[in-house]
């Protein structure tokens, strides 16, 4: 993150807060670069999510190893670049929230069109909307080819990721015709698994011990 252009992410989604810290100590050890991430919000908005609410997510960086097993608790998904570019703006400024957004196509052999639909169309008009605090917005895609399918990493900077992403889609209806926002905000193969944002917890704030 920060412009950084690691070849990998390792992804977790813990949903015991008391794993948080002991899933962060292993996947650093296992050789990545180890960010932790909280949620910003208590609430939901009405979105079908198919990933159940998390305690916190942990992101390693890099091209580490395997990571020993987590717990049933914790979902793990190994992803790598999608091969084509972040959308957005890179300002060099630390990354102080995110928006995870994890999609896959209701049937397999739809990927492909969902992946372009995310690219030319969703991602597209986001950038173009100069959301304030936005930053890079980067594909990804699971590695195994499994579910989530795709990722869509958000970086934001600034003290309130949830009040960032809330001035979003009112950003881009503005900019919009009414058959284009329709065509931007939901696809006929759009299966949500997450979406909610996270503020990145500094390392003051969690300890990271190695065995």
């Amino acid at each position: 993150m920060e412009g950084r252009l690691p070849p990998r992410l390792h992804l977790e989604l813990v949903r015991e807060p008391d794993h948080v810290d002991t899933r962060a100590a292993a996947v650093e050890a296992a050789g990545w670069e180890v960010s932790i991430w909280d949620p910003a919000t208590t609430s939901d908005d009405d979105l079908p999510r198919l990933q159940p609410r998390c305690d916190g997510v942990v992101i390693g960086e890099g091209d580490g190893g395997v990571v020993e097993s987590p717990s049933g608790a914790t979902t793990v998904v190994p992803l790598v670049r999608y091969p084509r570019p972040p959308q957005g703006s890179c300002s060099g400024e630390r990354t102080t929230g995110i928006l995870l957004v994890l999609i896959s196509a209701k049937q397999r052999e739809s990927a492909q069109e969902l992946r372009d639909w995310g690219d030319f169309v969703h991602l597209r008009h986001i950038a173009e909307a100069a959301v304030p605090g936005y930053r890079t917005i980067t594909p990804w895609e699971n590695e195994s080819s499994g579910t989530p399918r795709f990722c869509h990493l958000y970086e934001m900077v600034g003290d309130d990721p949830q009040g960032t992403f809330e001035q979003m889609t009112p950003r881009v209806r503005q900019r919009l015709d009414r058959a284009t926002f329709e065509e931007w905000a939901w696809h006929p193969q759009l299966m949500i698994e997450e979406s909610r944002t996270y503020r990145r917890r500094e390392p003051n704030q969690f300890q990271v011990h190695h065995a």
